[in-house]
């Protein structure tokens, strides 16, 4: 796709002003759903007691898609369409049921026909595309365009899950003057392992240094390379002066993505690279409280956790039940750690349940 197709995006929209700008997106999207979740055909979708994270990812996605603020896609947790929707079941009956409620939501809408009918047209394509079927593009000039930078987007991701590093360097600096889209694209990169990828990312970031404090979905590109344990990118992030404590989604820090996402064997170096940086290691942060080596304990990461340990990390921290890392390690089976935790004590008594009793 040209260049100039994909800058053509950024361009204010009609469309945006029609629906009443940002607060008329979410005002359509809080509609939507207070209809839609009482559909007994389309509630299994969204877990849970509220609507409020579905809301907002619909609401983030419509507001950034129709080319307004970009920070919107901190609601917004995939950039492609058909993987986010590939999660989920979603057959002709639970496609139905939901244009119906959107195309109800659009009638009561203050919106003068044109733009009512162009919508209305949208969603039934864009419905259609997501559970995998191709549909001709809209007569709608301004909706045409973005749709086709969507498909773009959507071919961008397949293409670095699928390892097709060529057509990915090809369309990915398209979107480089969207620095949060670009964000989301470098940390699959980096997620990907993959060193034709990983240099792209690294390349990017020197010639553009803000891109180490932009956000994707509310989280640093410092969280997501930590995560994947790439030394390389987390080393250069904290040069260009990324913070170590940064929190992103969930109030976590990178520290604690090393701990509960890294499967890698770098992950204690990444560790280290955040200490020295001068993370916290006894940061704790989200609803459960947890620190980083609470965390290293859950998933059974034996070297992260003794790297943690060798950097101070307090091993009587306890979380907001009251558990330590040793009471994590035990819930969840991880002998490994757990004896490591014993070594390096003192520890509390563990409180027994159904996992640490003994076995008769």
């Amino acid at each position: 796709m040209p260049e100039g197709t994909i800058a053509s995006m950024r361009a204010p929209s009609a469309l945006l002003e029609a629906l009443g700008g940002e607060e008329g997106c979410r005002g359509l999207c809080a509609a939507f759903y207070a209809h839609a979740g009482k559909d007994p055909v389309l509630r299994p979708f969204f877990p849970g007691k509220s609507l409020k994270c579905a809301t907002e990812e619909f609401a983030g996605f419509l507001i950034q898609f129709l080319g307004g603020n970009e920070k919107q896609t901190q609601h917004r947790w995939w950039l492609s369409l058909r993987e986010s929707h590939g999660r989920f079941q979603i057959d002709p009956t639970a496609r139905r049921a939901w244009l119906r409620h959107m195309e109800a939501t659009l009638d009561a809408a203050p919106l003068d026909d044109a733009t009512r009918n162009a919508l209305r047209a949208f969603f039934s394509r864009s419905s259609a595309y997501v559970i995998g079927r191709d549909t001709a593009g809209s007569d709608h000039e301004e909706l045409a365009a973005r749709w086709s930078e969507q498909r773009v987007l959507d071919s961008v991701i397949a293409a670095i899950v699928e390892g097709r590093g060529h057509e990915t360097l090809a369309f990915a600096p398209g979107f480089a003057s969207r620095p949060s889209v670009f964000v989301g694209l470098l940390a699959r990169m980096v997620q990907s392992g993959r060193a034709r990828l990983i240099h792209f990312v690294i390349d990017a970031a020197e010639s553009v240094p803000s891109l180490a404090t932009r956000r994707f979905a509310g989280t640093t590109l410092l969280h997501f390379a930590a995560g994947a344990g790439c030394l390389e990118v987390v080393a250069l992030l904290l040069r260009l002066g990324a913070d170590p404590n940064v929190q992103g989604r969930g109030d976590h820090t990178p520290l604690y993505c090393v701990a509960n996402e890294c499967a890698s064997e770098t992950g204690p170096e990444v560790v280290r690279a955040l200490v020295r940086a001068g993370a916290d290691v006894n940061a704790c942060g989200g609803v459960t409280r947890a620190t980083a080596l609470h965390m290293a304990a859950r998933r059974g990461h034996v070297e992260i956790a003794r790297a943690l340990l060798d950097s101070g990390a307090a091993v009587n921290a306890r979380d907001r039940k009251g558990d330590t890392p040793l009471q994590r390690a035990i819930n969840c089976r991880m002998k490994g750690v757990s004896q490591l935790l014993l070594e390096r004590g003192p520890v509390g008594t563990v409180r027994p349940t159904s996992h640490s009793r003994p076995r008769g």
